[in-house]
């Protein structure tokens, strides 16, 4: 009896040393590295079991256009479709879409990693952003603290994995949740919402 009350307290303390799932963002952000494209619909789902639409419509350059996402946790899965405008004309030069999972746990220490990264800088809510450029696709992370108005000094061996770089073109501290490339045609992908049938 006294084994099984050993095991059973042993489970109970180590269940509650696990960190529980948490929401990171509020706010979404879709953005291209390479000029016009249109954004949509593309989802990504969290571990909480909701997620965000980033179907913004046409953005171009970073971050990009910007809304409200509601709550959304750790992603785990993106999904949609992107089409790279004619710079030249109307219409589309190429037609991409990406299906994949994402490393949650991964993702997770290194949202972890931001969130605990200044010293002196305490927001916990930040900008969950997906940027296109071609068939790459990202999700990156961020607390958006700007050195030009916030204390961003960084603990101590804060990053030991080196997980936290800069933004593209800015001096804004982001980590990259995902990084992958999707599928590209020169035609619409049949039942995409570019596909005009």
């Amino acid at each position: 009896m006294n084994k099984v009350l050993l095991i059973l307290t042993t489970l109970f303390f180590l269940s509650g040393c696990e960190e529980k799932p948490f929401y990171v963002a509020n706010i979404g952000n879709g953005g291209s590295l390479d000029g016009p494209y249109v954004i949509g619909p593309i989802s990504v789902a969290d571990v909480l079991g909701g997620g965000g639409g980033f179907g913004y419509g046409a953005v171009n350059g970073y971050p990009g256009a910007s809304a409200d996402i509601g709550r959304m946790g750790v992603p785990k899965h993106i999904e949609g479709y992107w089409a790279k405008q004619n710079p030249n004309a109307r219409g589309y030069v190429a037609f991409y879409r990406i299906s994949a999972d994402i490393d949650s746990k991964l993702a997770e220490k290194k949202v972890r990693t931001l969130l605990n990264y200044y010293k002196n800088f305490d927001e916990e809510n930040g900008s969950m952003q997906v940027l296109v450029e071609r068939e790459r696709v990202r999700i990156l992370y961020t607390l958006y603290c700007s050195p030009s108005y916030d204390d961003c000094t960084p603990k101590t061996d804060a990053d030991p994995n080196n997980w936290i770089e800069k933004a593209p073109g800015s001096v804004r501290n982001v980590v990259v949740l995902f990084d992958g490339k999707g599928e590209m045609s020169v035609t619409p992908f049949p039942d995409s919402p570019y596909d005009k049938k």
